[in-house]
């Protein structure tokens, strides 16, 4: 079942994120306390927007999202999504980033945008999906 994500939902949403971006995999070590401290930095943005995925009482996938204003319109940015390991390709994520893509219908905004690694599984997820390459635009960033 998919419901709005509450702040009592933080500490299970850090845990499977942890278990969800193994360090060999994605080059973080994340733990269970220090993805919790992460997400809850975007819960806590003024125009959050987030859902679970539950079964049985038990948070099993999350995501992150935020309305955001693009220029002259609003969008919505999936700022991360995760399920447990186990429980991946049994249609959650689908359902997650279809209470995305509703919120957006329903609030009248203009798209949804994410990042994602061109290297991980996710990319033929997202475009699985419905998500396409943007065109003219890039990653660029500065150490």
């Amino acid at each position: 079942m998919i419901r709005i994500m509450k702040a009592s939902d933080l500490a299970q949403c850090g845990r499977i994120y942890a278990k969800a971006f193994p360090m060999e995999h994605w080059g973080i070590d994340w733990t269970a306390e220090n993805a919790t401290e992460y997400l809850q930095d975007f819960f806590e943005q003024k125009r959050f927007v987030g859902y679970v995925y539950e079964d049985n009482e038990e948070v099993i996938g999350c995501i992150f999202a935020l309305c955001k204003i693009s220029g002259s319109k609003n969008e919505i940015y999936i700022n991360e999504m995760a399920v447990l390991p186990e429980r991946q390709g049994l249609g959650i994520g689908k359902q997650l980033l279809n209470a995305v893509k509703d919120y957006s219908k329903n609030n009248g905004l203009a798209g949804i945008v994410l990042y994602t690694s061109e290297y991980a599984p996710a990319a033929k997820f997202y475009e699985k999906n419905g998500f396409k390459l943007s065109n003219g635009t890039i990653c660029m960033y500065c150490e």
